[in-house]
């Protein structure tokens, strides 16, 4: 498996606010292969509040998506997932079958509202682990009552043995000055463990760029910890394997 692992993307076409047509999704597959992509994990959104793409859905739209993709000589592989917002009786949502792992992993990415009490992800991340689930906080760095003391950060991954993902374009500043400055501390503090596009557009900051964040990564915090960030955390999580 060659290039950089994209464990969360919203490339798949026509199931949430991401990829708007089979074309833009294939554009933005091209785009992440020029940018040293190999694999990406596709993580469309599962919220309580609205009609989803379901499981099975996911894994036909994936298949079509990889032979369009494959027809146009795009070498990316792709991998079945959900982005999902976090409610009470997830984890037997989980077990039941009714929502995407990461690849069919225990590892599951999941996501709270900005400004949720670090109480509420605390608590939501450990029952999901209790379970026997790996939780996946996405793009830790929006989340103002975690991430205001490094201290916090660090005593919810010892509490939840929860991993934290940190977006690309955030760290390369798409989003602000303070979000890249919280990613970054969050990367010189050794707490992040996977870094993602998050991808929605084909254009702009939501694009499937990761080049420059890997180029800063092993600048700033050497090979070593890029490829591990980049490929070696997220080749565990595809062979279901704990970090």
């Amino acid at each position: 498996m060659n290039g950089f692992i994209d464990v969360h993307s919203h490339v798949l076409p026509l199931v949430d606010d991401g990829a708007e047509t089979v074309e833009m999704a294939l554009l933005m597959l091209k785009m992440a292969a020029e940018e040293g992509i190999g694999t990406i994990i596709l993580t469309p959104h599962q919220k309580a509040d609205r009609r989803c793409v379901t499981p099975e859905g996911i894994l036909r739209r994936m298949k079509e998506l990889q032979e369009a993709a494959d027809a146009e000589k795009i070498p990316i592989r792709l991998y079945p997932g959900n982005e999902i917002f976090y409610r009470h009786g997830l984890a037997e949502l989980l077990e039941q079958g009714k929502i995407r792992t990461l690849a069919d992993s225990r590892y599951v990415l999941i996501e709270f509202f900005p400004g949720e009490d670090y109480a509420y992800i605390r608590d939501a991340l450990s029952r999901v682990g209790s379970f026997g689930y790996l939780p996946v906080l996405a793009h830790v760095e929006r989340y103002a009552n975690v991430i205001n003391r490094i201290e916090k950060v660090r005593g919810l991954k010892e509490d939840t043995g929860c991993y934290l993902q940190v977006n690309a374009a955030s760290v390369t500043g798409e989003y602000g000055l303070t979000t890249k400055n919280v990613a970054k501390k969050l990367l010189k503090e050794e707490l992040a463990d996977f870094i993602a596009t998050d991808a929605h557009r084909s254009q702009g900051k939501r694009s499937p760029q990761i080049k420059a964040c890997a180029e800063w990564v092993k600048k700033k915090l050497g090979e070593e910890r890029m490829e591990q960030i980049f490929y070696e955390n997220p080749m565990a999580l595809l062979a279901d394997r704990i970090i």
